[in-house]
């Protein structure tokens, strides 16, 4: 069973959809008309969406989102846990991948919206066949930065699959069952490999739908390439709005400003973490 709600505007203005939805429930105003039903009661008719970004973390993914979302009459869904769960579920066996359902999830989350945007959570490019097989003609883009820069990012703050496996969470052997290296000892190798799998499963569909943005690229590959790329259009004043929105930290204090931060993580890579890199990237 799958509970739909109304949300407020203000839920998708969060850095994550999930920290919306929580701050909304705090206040007591997450949203009017709960109901629950199965997910394949779910409505068939609605929009798909204007675009799908895919990322390998910690590489500008939530300011693209964001700076989208700044664009009138256009939702920017940033990280929605109910396709992580679906896509979870559907690799731990629980059923099989249905690309009805998924396009279900999808439009429902789109529903009230003129056009919207879609942000995935980094793992779930392990998934990239399933949701491009779903949803082949929607286009979409691939976030990546320096991989020592990334690395360092998450070894500060672990993303979900270096936690995984740092605790030998079920969810690991799911997400990742052809990792034959080594114990949890040894993480750096083990995340150096997990890139390079986001990578191939990128690199499998390359094609006109498809577009590669690197970090470096940021703010501005965002009005000359992800826009058109979407099908978005954006006057000058709706640029400024993005290019402002852009100065700030996408994450955290978003009312602070923001400060490149790629030497600092270069710096305090360790040797064994450069090594990773090396050996897998």
């Amino acid at each position: 069973m799958l509970q739909t709600a109304e949300l407020s505007p203000a839920v998708y203005e969060a850095p994550f959809m999930i920290d919306g939805v929580r701050h909304a429930l705090e206040a007591g105003g997450a949203g009017l008309g709960y109901r629950a039903s199965p997910v394949k009661e779910l409505p068939e008719e609605g929009a798909l969406p204007a675009g799908l970004i895919f990322h390998v973390s910690r590489c500008g993914s939530t300011l693209v989102t964001q700076m989208l979302g700044t664009l009138p009459r256009l939702r920017a869904v940033s990280e929605p846990e109910v396709l992580s769960c679906y896509l979870l579920h559907c690799a731990q066996g629980a059923w099989a991948f249905d690309a009805d359902v998924f396009r279900r999830l999808i439009k429902a989350l789109g529903r009230g919206s003129g056009r919207y945007v879609i942000k995935f959570s980094s793992w779930n490019l392990l998934f990239l066949d399933w949701i491009r097989g779903a949803l082949p003609d929607v286009p979409w883009v691939f976030l990546t930065r320096d991989a020592t820069e990334v690395m360092a990012s998450n070894f500060r703050e672990p993303s979900a699959p270096l936690r995984w496996y740092r605790s030998g969470d079920p969810r690991f052997k799911a997400c990742f069952p052809d990792w034959a290296g080594e114990a949890r000892g040894a993480p750096e190798s083990f995340f150096a490999w997990c890139l390079a799998r986001y990578a191939q499963a990128a690199r499998r569909h390359v094609g006109p739908q498809g577009l590669w943005v690197d970090y470096a690229q940021l703010p501005g590959g965002v009005s000359r390439h992800i826009l058109s790329h979407f099908g978005l259009e954006a006057d000058a004043s709706q640029r400024a709005r993005m290019e402002e929105k852009a100065r700030y930290r996408s994450k955290g204090n978003t009312r602070e400003a923001f400060v490149p931060d790629g030497e600092a993580k270069r710096a305090e890579a360790t040797d064994t973490l450069r090594e990773a890199v090396r050996r897998w990237l």
